[in-house]
């Protein structure tokens, strides 16, 4: 943290040592999230099957951000088994997924936070089966509200899909479900929805990118992406800033957060970090990469000033950055250059030919150029993996064989055999 105070994007925070022992209680982490009013925050802690919940103050000044975590809680739960995802309905609602479980809402204590922990009981669950289209829930997210339905999305991790489920909150009952997104889905694990409602982000683990769709009528779980947000080991949390011009995406194989800028057209297209930020030392990264996909931060947030981040891991629970200073290195930073055929410009551009719809819709062909070609090298490596997995299987089941097995001493025979000579 010392080195991100120094380089002027970490901001320190105080808390009473009562907080200060919830946090260190966390172990792995997954997702983060405020509130709508920003008076809250909510932790997933995946391993002690607990969410913690911290009363928060975030004040500005000349200096820059400063943040005083007040108050904090774990609160458990039977209908909490490793919690994965979480997001606030409002500040007195949270809805849960689960990785080990379903989908619960909890009505949250008022007031400001006391006591060390507390049980909580859900005030509705949405169980894994066929009706919910839940398979191993993730990340979730509250779309917003349409025809009076709060819409919520939720990613299902061995699914490989995006859900969408439709929900009347005062009834406790949840109206519809279908499939919003599966199409080159391999592990989603985070999804958010831009400020807007305009774009929808889905962090996707096996693929190494975030796949941005337009959130039209017309979506639905046979659409191609209409953008790929690229650079990134193993994309975990994601948000749109609070203007949508700018997306954050922690990077659970690497010890950075990407930052991604958005042109002032939309997300179409493919593009590479405008910003690579390092949150964590080395030596605290290695501690947590137990494999090559874990060790850097999961879970993301922002507050709705847009004037801190927060990211959690699992030896670094809680980290708070400064969002103006992270933007400002994104904009000072050079375009990261990416080496694809697609990347030239526009030559009747440069030359005046064009007028200025004709420059749109050409760049907009352009940018569609580049999602299928990312696409087509999506598709090739998805055919290699499955003929590398029919081989494996052939092999395994040439090996169960009472001929094989029968054979063996021979073919050992005749490999002695051979290094003799």
């Amino acid at each position: 943290m010392s080195d991100l105070k120094s380089s002027g994007l970490g901001i320190e925070f105080a808390a009473p040592q009562s907080v200060n022992d919830v946090i260190a209680s966390l172990g792995r982490t997954e997702d983060v999230c405020f509130s709508p009013s920003n008076r809250r925050l909510a932790v997933a802690a995946f391993i002690r099957h607990r969410v913690a919940l911290f009363d928060i103050d975030i004040a500005t000044s000349a200096a820059g951000p400063h943040v005083t975590l007040t108050g904090g809680v774990e609160l458990s739960s039977p209908a909490l088994s490793s919690p994965h995802g979480l997001d606030f309905i409002d500040d007195e609602t949270l809805i849960v997924a689960n990785r080990h479980g379903g989908v619960a809402m909890f009505k949250l204590p008022t007031g400001e936070i006391h006591p060390r922990s507390c049980e909580v009981l859900p005030i509705q669950t949405w169980p894994v089966d066929g009706a919910s289209l839940l398979e191993s829930p993730g990340s979730v997210a509250v779309a917003g509200v349409a025809r009076g339905l709060h819409e919520i999305l939720i990613c299902n991790n061995t699914g490989h899909s995006v859900s969408r489920h439709r929900m009347d909150v005062g009834a406790g009952c949840v109206v519809s479900s279908e499939v919003l997104l599966r199409k080159w889905l391999d592990i989603p694990d985070g999804v958010r929805v831009s400020p807007d409602r305009r774009w929808i982000a889905v962090s996707n683990h096996n693929t190494h990118d975030v796949l941005l769709y337009e959130n039209v009528p017309s979506l639905n779980e046979h659409t191609d992406p209409d953008g790929i947000l690229r650079g990134a080991l193993y994309p975990h949390g994601l948000r749109f800033t609070p203007d949508g011009r700018y997306v954050f995406v922690a990077d659970a194989g690497a010890p950075d957060v990407h930052v991604y800028a958005e042109d002032g057209t939309g997300w179409w297209g493919v593009r590479h970090p405008a910003a690579t930020i390092r949150i964590m030392d080395e030596s605290l990264f290695l501690r947590g990469r137990h494999n090559p996909q874990e060790g850097g931060p999961k879970g993301l947030a922002i507050d709705a000033g847009s004037n801190v981040l927060v990211a959690t891991s699992e030896y670094q629970p809680l980290v708070f950055l400064d969002v103006p200073a992270l933007l400002e290195r994104a904009s000072a930073g050079d375009p990261v250059p990416t080496g694809r055929p697609y990347a030239a410009p526009l030559s009747g551009a440069l030359n005046g030919q064009m007028d200025d719809d004709a420059y749109e819709r050409s760049r907009r062909e352009q940018r569609a150029r580049e999602v299928r070609y990312e696409l087509s090298i999506m598709a090739h490596s998805n055919a290699m993996k499955t003929r590398a997995m029919q081989a494996e299987a052939m092999v395994a089941a040439m090996r169960r064989r009472w001929s094989w097995r029968i054979t063996a001493p021979l073919r050992r025979l005749h490999s002695a055999l051979r290094w003799l000579r």
